[in-house]
């Protein structure tokens, strides 16, 4: 897998905006874990805090887009907290500071399964998102950037955009009609 493939990933899941959580390069997070995967198999395969760190905040950037682009999706104002709460956490310098992060507010990941069961997509994007948060190795996480990169691909976030504007419609004239 590449850092071009995460780079990818993250700027569909955040089209048209631009990904500022991520900072000045998408890419480095996943090249900064890359490299210290490598070192860490030169120096006999132990992992290391850095590697730990470096893997943590690649899990998060994966699960942070996939919960953009879910927000895309949704009108569902919780998932605004959720957003907040992974962005802040992948600007945390530790391991240890991302779990205290997360755990202080993890209540807000059941703001996401409010009304999933609506639209199949969102459904899809859950599903990568808790297999990401469940993700133990490089080979998970390259394969959840793979499989997010098709779904991203058959998603048209413009026709959710369109449904909510029929659904608004219907609502008016319904209630014309009893008034």
């Amino acid at each position: 897998m590449s850092a071009k493939s995460f780079e990818l990933l993250v700027e569909q899941a955040y089209a048209p905006e631009m990904p500022i959580a991520f900072g000045a390069s998408t890419a480095t997070i996943y090249k900064k874990f890359e490299e210290e995967f490598k070192l860490t198999l030169k120096k006999g395969g132990r992992p290391s805090d850095e590697l730990n760190f470096r893997f943590e905040r690649l899990r998060l950037g994966i699960a942070l887009a996939f919960v953009k682009a879910y927000s895309r999706l949704s009108d569902n104002e919780g998932v605004k907290e959720v957003l907040a709460l992974l962005q802040e956490a992948l600007q945390a310098k530790s391991t240890r500071e991302i779990d205290k992060i997360i755990q202080k507010k993890i209540a807000a990941f059941d703001h996401l399964y409010h009304e999933i069961f609506v639209n199949e997509q969102r459904e899809q994007l859950l599903a990568l998102f808790e297999q990401t948060i469940d993700a133990g190795s490089k080979e998970e996480l390259d394969e959840l950037i793979m499989q997010g990169l098709e779904l991203l691909q058959e998603i048209d976030f413009n026709a959710a955009s369109e449904d909510e504007d029929d659904e608004d419609s219907i609502d008016e004239d319904f209630i014309k009609s009893i008034t």
